[in-house]
């Protein structure tokens, strides 16, 4: 388990990403794909056309701890490791983008990127996805579009999104409003680990609620121009807090990390939320990390699986709590640079 840190963490946007369905037009969803060798020929189909580009991995041939971590890295998906007998997953070597087999659809490409731009998470799909629908006939209708396991992907099979950090709007109590007006414009809110979801630690996924009646072009176009202003409005919300209530959130930040490197447990919503009110304060410029970015790869860290995996052991959700306590109070002690 590696603590790269070093890099600045970016204030608001955590993530771009663009995710598209595709299916066979001569085979049942995966959830009625019955035939093992007719989903095992969905593998490789897909293997022969991306070639060495990619590396390949069948999730059969992994423990189910190493497919947790997978999942709280944002590689694959909980659908895929239900299909875990038939899925499986192409990765680019930068680990940009991936393309699920036999999950819901029996493929999801996605590729994710650490800034603010959709267009380019587009583009290197779109080269990926070009190359695999010049080779395979995918289930599409002239009128609807492409055809997916769940209605609502129906047209593009298209999600775009971004991964906001918005603890100024969420003091404000300003996010149940906001959530509102974004259904009302067409997008949805999830959280951090996306459908079904809790937006824990200030961080919400801005996408698309539709993919029907609207171009890639377009979907990417709504979520751009509803996200620059909530970047613009958590701003704004910010200098204002800075300039009225500096003491209330350095305070914040001092008991977070005391907690943070004091307890002998700690529950994973609790450590996510005290992580986030160390971010705010450092994305605020009132505290410094030695390594700021260590606290943005504790969000995956703390996790059950990457938890389990540093300790070589197979904890309990009590053991994970003492575990997790005693990693984050190592990890964390004597990096808060006080007094800025």
């Amino acid at each position: 388990m590696e603590i790269k840190g070093g890099i600045m963490i970016d204030p608001v946007i955590i993530s771009s990403r663009i995710r598209l369905a595709r299916n066979f037009h001569d085979l049942p969803f995966p959830n009625k794909l019955s035939d093992l060798e007719a989903a095992n020929s969905i593998s490789k189909g897909i293997f022969a056309i991306l070639g060495d580009d990619f590396e390949f991995r069948r999730l059969k041939h992994m423990d189910g701890n190493t497919c947790l971590m997978l999942l709280e890295e944002h590689t694959i998906s909980k659908e895929l490791i239900d299909n875990k007998d038939i899925s499986g997953y192409a990765i680019s070597p930068d680990g940009l983008i991936t393309v699920m087999i036999n999950e819901e659809d029996h493929l999801r490409l996605q590729c994710i990127i650490h800034e603010f731009d959709l267009k380019k998470c587009y583009q290197k799909l779109c080269l990926i996805d070009d190359k695999i629908l010049d080779k395979i006939d995918m289930a599409y209708s002239k009128e609807l579009g492409f055809l997916t396991a769940c209605p609502t992907n129906v047209g593009t099979g298209m999600r775009a999104s971004v991964m906001l950090f918005l603890p100024a709007l969420s003091f404000n109590g300003a996010m149940k409003q906001l959530i509102e007006t974004l259904s009302q414009n067409g997008l949805v809110v999830r959280g951090l680990f996306g459908e079904n979801s809790a937006c824990d630690g200030y961080f919400y996924q801005i996408s698309n609620k539709y993919t029907l009646g609207l171009t890639e072009e377009e979907i990417i176009d709504l979520v751009t121009k509803n996200v620059s202003k909530i970047i613009e409005m958590e701003e704004k919300s910010r200098k204002t807090l800075k300039q009225v209530n500096k003491n209330v959130i350095l305070d914040m930040c001092y008991r977070s990390y005391g907690i943070l490197t004091n307890s002998y447990m700690m529950p994973l919503d609790e450590a996510i939320m005290h992580l986030s009110k160390l971010r705010f304060g450092v994305v605020m410029g009132l505290v410094k990390f030695k390594n700021p970015k260590i606290i943005d790869e504790l969000y995956t860290l703390v996790q059950p699986a990457h938890l389990m995996d540093y300790y070589s052991l197979d904890l309990n959700l009590l053991e994970q709590s003492i575990f997790r306590a005693k990693f984050l109070s190592e990890t964390l002690e004597n990096k808060l640079i006080k007094g800025v």
